[in-house]
């Protein structure tokens, strides 16, 4: 089931895709379904200006399957983040450089505190975003700020982030650029995401 967006981003964000990943933690199977979204206003304007399948404004929720739950084999997630959250970050990663985008660093690794009081890892990527060939510029690609985060839940983690422009290619309008606004959304939708599916 696919985390709904919650209330503070859901009316002016539209869905652009699923992916879905596997990957093995401890002695658990891991099946991630990553659904992106992207600012429905620009959407179309947009388009076909990047190579990337990932919108160079986007937002994601992870929803997590362990095989088998990690309760059944008397794991606490809380207890195993510190080996979970660089896996999570390395398959998100991957999935995002499959799609066409370029990551370069990991700028920054923080601690951060969710409403209820749960601790989780947030990660600040340096990437690049590849322009498309048919765009009129002189430009190959535009530098981008990738965010994850990962949190422990009752049973399992809750992830999700997005991924924002530093700059924009000249005589493309419709992409603004305004990073202080894009990571607050990015961290409006960390701080109220309900990986069961409803916002908090």
């Amino acid at each position: 089931m696919t985390s709904a967006l919650p209330e503070s981003v859901a009316g002016t964000w539209q869905r652009a895709g699923t992916r879905t990943g596997e990957s093995k933690v401890l002695l658990t199977s891991i099946t991630a379904e990553t659904t992106v979204y992207e600012p429905a206003e620009t959407a179309s304007a947009l388009a076909e200006f990047g190579s990337s399948d990932i919108p160079i404004r986007s937002l994601f929720t992870v929803d997590m399957r362990f095989s088998p739950s990690l309760s059944s084999v008397g794991i606490s997630p809380a207890s195993v983040l510190s080996t979970a959250a660089p896996k999570a970050r390395s398959q998100f990663v991957d999935l995002v450089e499959d799609d066409g985008l370029v990551v370069e660093d990991t700028r920054e690794t923080l601690s951060f505190e969710r409403p209820d009081g749960t601790e989780g890892r947030w990660y600040v990527l340096d990437a690049s975003y590849p322009l498309s060939p048919d765009l009129e510029t002189d430009r190959e690609s535009l530098a981008t700020e990738a965010n994850v985060a990962i949190w422990p839940t009752d049973d399992a983690y809750g992830m999700a982030g997005g991924t924002l422009p530093l700059e924009a290619p000249d005589g493309l309008d419709a992409l603004e650029v305004d990073p202080e606004r894009d990571r607050e959304t990015i961290a409006s939708l960390i701080r109220s995401i309900d990986p069961d599916g409803a916002s908090e």
